[in-house]
Order: structure tokens, then sequence, then C-alpha cells
């Protein structure tokens, strides 16, 4: 043997105890192995790399951090839009003629989009299969849910200051307010929770309450007879704040009402119910 073979064979076994001193990722290790169970020491459960992993083929193996390939991506963005297109075009045609099948197509698809849903069969579809409802789907429930306000707002009763009288005189004869006529001495009450804020001395016209209420409005109480409260007092809706004046032979009693919305004038009848 030559000493140059000598050399060569000492430099192929040393570069082969380099690549075995050469530590590979273990997840590349253990999925690169065909059976990693089958040459571990039964003793101390220890196995080497030249006893269980295979070389690497660089042909066969992609790197599971990489990303997604564009073009990858493109191929299938470019089949899905092309199917699109078939079905689409499958449909157009399928209206532009008038034969025996595309009718029974038309007729299909005119009922596929015009029939509800049976959420009911779907819910019972969905118990026999999964033994259970989708209780994140709301019309899955079985015990319907109560509607919540979404703005996150108290919504205050308002009822008729007059309760079972009738309209004499609207919002566009007077521009501000109405005019209900009542019973004799008939009992006023308040149209909405607030506080009574001004209260004048009874004249030949009637004394007049003006109540405050949240969200900047105000209602306004004319033309009565008697007053139940005192300025500053807090009134629920529904709350008895006075009475009408007493009638004179066969005429009514009257209540001039008003509602004021930032200091504007408002027709009543579009924020109060009246029987």
């Amino acid at each position: 043997m030559r000493p140059k073979d000598n050399i060569e064979q000492r430099n192929a076994a040393r570069q082969m105890d380099e690549d075995d001193n050469v530590e590979l990722d273990p997840e590349v290790a253990w999925k690169t192995n065909p059976n990693p169970w089958a040459s571990w020491d039964g003793e101390n459960g220890i196995a080497t790399r030249r006893s269980f992993v295979r070389e690497l083929d660089p042909t066969r193996y992609r790197d599971p951090g990489k990303k997604r390939s564009k073009h990858s991506f493109r191929k299938e963005f470019q089949w899905k839009l092309a199917i699109a297109l078939l079905v689409f075009a499958a449909v157009w045609g399928m209206f532009r003629y008038d034969t025996e099948w595309t009718l029974k197509g038309q007729a299909l698809v005119k009922q596929a989009l015009t029939d509800e849903i049976d959420f009911a069969a779907a819910a019972s579809w969905y118990k026999d299969t999964f033994a259970g409802a989708p209780s994140f789907i709301p019309i899955f429930q079985d015990e319907p849910q109560k509607a919540v306000g979404a703005d996150g707002t108290v919504k205050l009763p308002i009822v008729s200051p007059l309760p079972e009288s009738s309209l004499v005189r609207t919002f566009a004869e007077m521009l501000n307010g109405i005019e209900l006529a009542g019973s004799s001495e008939q009992e006023v009450v308040a149209a909405e929770t607030g506080r009574v804020l001004v209260l004048t001395e009874q004249d030949e016209s009637g004394a007049t309450i003006v109540i405050q209420h949240a969200n900047q409005r105000v209602t306004v109480y004319g033309k009565l007879g008697d007053a139940k409260v005192k300025v500053n007092d807090w009134v629920e809706a529904g709350d008895p704040i006075g009475y009408l004046l007493k009638a004179q032979g066969t005429q009514p009693s009257l209540l001039y009402f008003a509602v004021k919305q930032n200091d504007q004038y408002i027709d009543p009848v579009g924020v109060i119910p009246f029987d």
C-alpha cells in the first residue's frame, strides 16, 4: 500500500468520526427515523445516533419551519376561482334556456334561495349526531333568552298623564303642547320618572307642574285644580301629582300637556302612549 493511500484512508476515517459527532435536531431525527423504538437499549433506555437515525435525504425532507410557498397559495386560489366561475356559468346558462332539464334545475335553485332553513330539523340532527345542541348558536337553544338593550342604558317606563282621555287639541294647532279632555277632578299622574322642578300657584287657569326627567327631557302639566307634590319631590312614572279642575256644566275638564327635549317643544304623541 502506498503512503498516499494511507493518508486518504486516515482522512476518510477522520471525516466519518466528525460526522458521528454532529448532533441532529431531535425533531428532525424523530421524523426521519422509520422505527425509532427498534434499537433502544433496554437497560439504560439510551439510543445513539448510529443505532436508530438514518441519514437525511435532502430531496425528501422539507423544513417544517418554512412558510408555505406563495406559488402553492396562488395555484389553490386559481383552482377555487376556476371552480366558482364554472358553477356561476352553469347556473347562468341554466336560466338562459328553457328545456326540460334546465327548468328542473331552475326550480331547485329558486327553492334553495327562497325557502327558509328548517332550524328545528337541523337542531334535531345535531342533537342525534353529537349528543347535544350547540349552545353557541342561539336559535338551537331550548329556552328563548330575553332581549337585552345594546346601548347599556336603563329603559324607564312612560305612561299617559291622563289615562282614558281624549285628544282635544293637537300639537299642530298649539305648537307647544296638546290638550287632553278628562272627567271632572280626574287624577293626573307623572308620565315618566323624574324630579318636580316647578310648581306654580293655582289661579283662574289652574296650577302648573314641571318635572325634569333623564336625557334632557321635561314634561309640563297645566290647568291643574290641585297639586299633590312639592318642588324637589321625586316621582315615579304613574305616581299621582294632582287633579284636574272641577268641570263647569257639561264641559269636560282639560289638561295642558307639553314635552320639551333639549329645550325644544316636541309632539307628545310621538313620545307618550295615549289610549
